[in-house]
């Protein structure tokens, strides 16, 4: 189980970069029995914010999801995930 939660660490950080390069404040956590999760925020809207988890499924492959369940994307299509998280904390400007 170690070597999942390291591995889910390591999804979640280059899920963390991408982001930032997207102008979204993140923060990784790994509180002690609980999965890993990546707090992804709008800076533009604070209140927009959403838990992202890394997990693999029984053929071991990993995908990204939100905190919800709702499957976001293949871990290994980064850029697909964070534009699928930004589109769900995009705030529309009137």
């Amino acid at each position: 189980m170690k070597a999942d939660r390291s591995e889910a660490m390591d999804h979640l950080q280059r899920l963390a970069a991408q982001l930032e390069a997207h102008s979204f404040q993140v923060r990784l956590t790994a509180p002690a029995g609980l999965n890993p999760r990546l707090r992804v925020i709008n800076p533009m809207e604070p209140t927009m914010t959403e838990d992202v988890l890394a997990s693999d499924t029984n053929d071991g492959e990993w995908w990204y999801w939100l905190s919800w369940a709702g499957r976001i994307g293949h871990a290994s299509d980064v850029v697909t995930a964070a534009e699928r998280i930004a589109s769900v904390l995009h705030v529309i400007r009137r």
